[in-house]
């Protein structure tokens, strides 16, 4: 006689597979719940239904690559209709990543099905993604959390999850009650990257209001957003006095000595390998390739960033601005294009004298400026502005930018016991440790 799971439990909640140190008797009660295998992917799924009408849906568990190919094309639907978009998790990106970064990780990738906030739609709606890996709070913190996955090689600029327009809080909900029903560890779980004033970040502190069995600490960090505005003269006047533009005026002028100048963007490319392979090398001979820090660092590495650059071209996602002197490249920067936005992604320069004095860096960026202006096929109608992905002290952005881009960061627990003690008090003590330390720190 099959053992019925207890009210509002997660089902699907089972052992981690193969190198997971979880106990057989705990293995076998998991094989008890979930019942016989089923054909395709192995899931978990949890039905909060009888938790009451605060939410509709279900939440199912991929813990490896094959589930999370089932569900390629669901996802790729939900990022086209995402509350805000985030390349970086979409699977034409992290897929190539996630082949090269599972050893000894523990994926939990959450795939939240349900109907819109206000009742609409069909239950079994892809309405959110949180690619989630298992890890330790902090090498000294014996408490296990959900960390947003991040590949080995950090190419995950932005780990923003992906909620659907118009079913972010009834998404949330959901993922709310999978946290609570969990019969094992952990009951911690991180969500980074929420831009400051958009509807997910007001829908999660709702959420946090409306759920009193959850608690949270919130953290912000800066990045630098390039806004749209009327028209490129009055971004320029905005961000740049005027002593810095006779400045950058005085720079092309020089770098025009060494020989004509043209800048030119994926779409005036004939050879998109080549021009690829160029942007690697360059950004190779530079500062990243003594640090060993470049895409071509590793040989693995420079495959999959190609592998990545060519199937954003061939889905007219990418930009590539160069900027040459006669047909040397001095400077490129990469973005992906996810409108309204796009995300800055890799930039290299010549760091040779002739050209370096130049300032070849922010020369390319002040036509990046000139170009997010102009009705191009990229880069034009439709984009209103690009996240830089940059640190807070990146000199580049910093200047050109119009305003601070502000991200939350949330640690969210179930309340009770040392997990709402630490939860409530880890940030100030993690401030306080050694930087080398604090730097181990999930959250």
């Amino acid at each position: 006689m099959k053992r019925q799971p207890e009210s509002g439990a997660f089902v699907g909640d089972h052992a981690p597979r193969g190198n997971d140190r979880e106990p057989a008797s705990r293995q076998r009660l998991a094989e008890m719940k979930t019942g016989p295998a089923q054909a395709g992917p192995s899931v978990a799924r949890f039905d909060p239904s009888s938790l009451g009408d605060m939410c509709r849906g279900s939440v199912t568990v991929l813990d490896t690559i094959e589930d999370i190919e089932h569900y390629r094309e669901a996802i790729e639907e939900l990022a086209e209709k995402t509350a805000h978009p985030n390349p970086f998790y979409e699977p034409w990106y992290f897929l190539p990543l996630l082949n090269v970064s599972q050893k000894n990780r523990r994926l939990c990738f959450l795939l939240v099905h349900g109907t819109d906030d206000d009742g609409s739609g069909t239950p079994d709606t892809l309405i959110g993604f949180f690619p989630f890996e298992q890890k330790r709070l902090h090498p000294l913190c014996p408490l296990s959390c959900l960390c947003p996955w991040r590949d080995t090689f950090s190419w995950t600029l932005r780990r923003t999850p992906l909620l659907r327009a118009g079913a972010v809080g009834n998404t949330l909900a959901v993922l709310g009650n999978w946290l609570v029903s969990r019969r094992y560890a952990p009951k911690i779980l991180i969500l980074d990257d929420l831009p400051d004033g958009s509807m997910i970040v007001d829908a999660v502190e709702r959420w946090f209001a409306g759920d009193p069995r959850l608690c949270h600490a919130l953290e912000i960090h800066e990045s630098h957003l390039y806004r749209r505005q009327s028209d490129a003269e009055t971004y320029l006047a905005r961000v740049l006095s005027g002593k810095r533009r006779r400045h950058l005026r005085r720079l092309r002028r020089l770098l025009e000595e060494l020989g004509p100048v043209r800048v030119a963007d994926v779409d005036e490319c004939e050879d998109i390998d080549r021009l690829i392979d160029e942007f690697i090398a360059l950004e190779s001979s530079q500062w990243k390739g003594k640090l060993g820090t470049s895409m071509a660092s590793t040989p693995e590495g420079a495959a999959i960033a190609k592998s990545v650059l060519k199937e954003a071209y061939r889905r007219n996602r990418l930009s590539l601005l160069t900027l040459r002197v006669d047909d040397r490249l001095v400077a490129a920067r990469s973005a992906f294009v996810a409108p309204p936005g796009c995300f800055g992604f890799k930039m290299a320069y010549d760091e040779s004298p002739p050209y370096a004095r130049c300032g070849p860096g922010f020369l390319l960026d002040l036509e990046g400026i000139h170009r997010l202006h102009d009705n191009a096929n990229l880069l034009g109608a439709g984009i209103e502005w690009l996240d830089s992905c940059a640190a807070e002290t990146a000199a580049l952005p910093l200047s050109m930018r119009t305003e601070a881009l502000r991200l939350h960061r949330y640690l969210v627990a179930v309340r009770g016991g040392v997990v709402e003690i630490v939860t409530r008090r880890y940030a100030q003590v993690v401030k306080v440790l050694p930087w080398r330390m604090r730097r181990l720190s999930a959250f």
